[in-house]
């Protein structure tokens, strides 16, 4: 596996990396990984409504920015004291791109004798505190999984950013945060740099090099991930709007309804996804907001191609009341 070195770009908003994942996937030939180097800002899943799900006056008044990934998953904060990597691949089996990304990032913290531990499928726990968490996405050209480690992150701007501006939910989730997470700084025992350093040495075989093109396309796609509306995302008027938890994670629906018909379908939440759920929204398009209705559009399609770990039965139950 090959590393893309980035020494020369310094420290970079996320779009930038969004934008380098993005351009890679399309020329790639073979594994690569990279660090990121970023600055502090809120990342949101590529399915969630930014209105749900960060605190917009605390990010305002310390100047945090928010920008939307291109995976699924819930809202983070990362800072200078959080590690970011890639793990950019030609396959595509999403089992077997999150088994062999997490155990590459569990066999660095082996080699320094730190037993960590895989969770589920997407975190890795050290003495049962969550130090590292992990999302995924593919396109035509190939799968990408990012992640985090927590490494001297600032776990009180962490809670504050995308907790609701409420002061007492704030220092509740300072105290939850501080026993369910941990920084692994004072585990290692190296600075951020040794360590970041080791990591890359333990995982890569090689360097690639960024052409002048790839570089260029890089800098010109950031434009998109930085913009507002993207930023923002699709959030119309609507007439029906439910979200529940279920084991595959939060799922909402918005309906725009005129005159009994879908005018407008969002589909939003931390989940993690298949297809893109666009494909999902033609189906209800134009349709009439009828129970029944709804119900025969669902027996249709398997919606766990759509979020994965969803059965028809609990998709159905987001239709049935408005809260």
């Amino acid at each position: 596996m090959k590393y893309v070195n980035l020494s020369r770009f310094g420290r970079q908003t996320d779009p930038f990396f969004f934008a380098l994942e993005t351009i890679l996937l399309e020329d790639l030939k073979e594994d690569l990984f990279f660090i990121w180097h970023v600055y502090g800002a809120v990342i949101i899943g590529k399915n969630q409504l930014l209105e749900t799900e960060v605190n917009e006056a605390f990010l305002k008044e310390n100047n945090i920015p928010v920008f939307r990934r291109l995976s699924g998953g819930g809202a983070v904060y990362s800072d200078e004291g959080c590690i970011k990597y890639s793990f950019l691949s030609k396959r595509y089996d999403k089992e077997t791109i999150f088994k062999e990304s997490l155990n590459h990032i569990k066999s660095v913290f082996d080699a320094l004798e730190i037993p960590v531990v895989l969770s589920g499928r997407n975190d890795i726990l050290y003495e049962g505190k969550k130090f590292s968490g992990n999302a995924y996405f593919h396109n035509q050209y190939g799968s990408c999984l990012h992640g985090t480690i927590l490494y001297d992150t600032d776990f009180e701007t962490l809670v504050k950013s995308i907790t609701p501006s409420n002061e007492k939910l704030i220092s509740k989730g300072i105290e939850s945060v501080r026993q369910r997470v941990i920084n692994m700084k004072p585990v290692v025992n190296k600075d951020i740099e040794d360590f970041t350093n080791f990591l890359v040495n333990h995982l890569t075989d090689g360097e690639y090099i960024l052409s002048e093109a790839q570089i260029d396309r890089v800098f010109a796609l950031m434009n998109k991930f930085s913009d507002e509306a993207y930023i923002k995302g699709n959030n119309p008027p609507y007439a029906f709007k439910h979200m529940k938890r279920f084991t595959a994670g939060s799922v909402g629906v918005k309906l725009d309804v005129h005159r009994g018909i879908i005018k407008d379908f969002i589909l939003y939440g931390d989940y993690f996804t298949d297809k893109d759920p666009i494909e999902l929204k033609k189906q209800f398009m134009n349709q009439p907001f009828e129970i029944n209705k709804i119900e025969s559009i669902i027996q249709s399609i398997d919606i766990s191609q759509y979020i994965v770990g969803l059965t028809n039965e609990e998709f159905k139950s987001l239709f049935k009341e408005d809260v």
